[in-house]
Formats: C-alpha cells, structure tokens, sequence
C-alpha cells in the first residue's frame, strides 16, 4: 500500500478518547501504521498535534505523553517525518494563490509533492480536494 499523510486532525482523534467513533476509527488506522508502515507526517503536523492533544481537547494528555508520542513516530521505521524548506514554502504560496486554499494547508500539499506522497488522510477535504494529484480519504 502507498504512503499516506496522516493529517494532525486524525492524529488528534486516534489519541483524544473524548471524540467516539472518530477515535475508535483514528485508533485503528494509526494501529495498521505501526503494524505495517506506511504512515506520513510533516513536522508541521506533529508540531500541530502537540498543542492540540495537550490544550485544546476536552482530555488533554500529559506534556510528556505528548512528546513520548511524538518521539516514538519520529524513530519508528513504520512512519517517515518529512519537513520544509524556503523553497517548500515559496511553493505552497503557488499553491495558495492557485487553488485559494489556506497557507497551512498549502505548506502540507507542497510538502507531500516534494516527497512523492499523492495520499492524505483528513477529515478537511475542502482544501486538500482541489489540488489536483491528491487523493483524500477519511477513516470509517
């Protein structure tokens, strides 16, 4: 199965019990990355996923349970951290400027482009589906 960048909103829901189905759905698709790769981040994302998972959900988790999470993704052969650059950024302002989508998101699209990724996994299709070569999906 191709790579798929996971979007900071699924990572959220796979560790916010508060959030039901969304969790439970989150839960086990992060559980098939760690079982058999695949998964994709930004930096962008993990840096997202701290500050939501530790402020902004109705349970929010230890700092350091926050940091240990992110730390596993970031030496976990079943995931692949990928960043930007000033050249990433000058590339998502074409973006923005060409599909009318918010700067954040541009940043992630740029950055899968460079790295080969087509595949996003998102509750936010608005944007992501109007960049042509990116498949959205969302887990059920």
């Amino acid at each position: 199965m191709p790579d798929k960048l996971i979007d900071t909103n699924i990572l959220v829901y796979a560790y916010d019990t508060s959030e039901g189905m969304k969790h439970e759905a989150a839960k086990q698709l992060l559980k098939g990355i760690w079982e058999d790769g695949g998964g994709v981040v930004c930096v962008q994302n993990l840096m997202e996923f701290f500050v939501v998972i530790t402020k902004k959900v109705e349970i929010p988790i230890p700092v350091t349970v926050a940091k240990t999470i992110i730390e596993d993704i970031s030496k976990s052969d079943s995931w692949k951290v990928i960043d930007r650059d000033i050249n990433t950024f000058l590339y998502a302002i074409d973006l923005v400027e060409r599909y009318n989508i918010h700067l954040w998101d541009a940043t992630i699209v740029a950055s899968m482009k460079e790295n080969e990724v087509s595949r996003i996994v998102t509750e936010n299709t608005k944007d992501f589906e109007k960049v042509p070569d990116i498949y959205v999906t969302f887990p059920t």
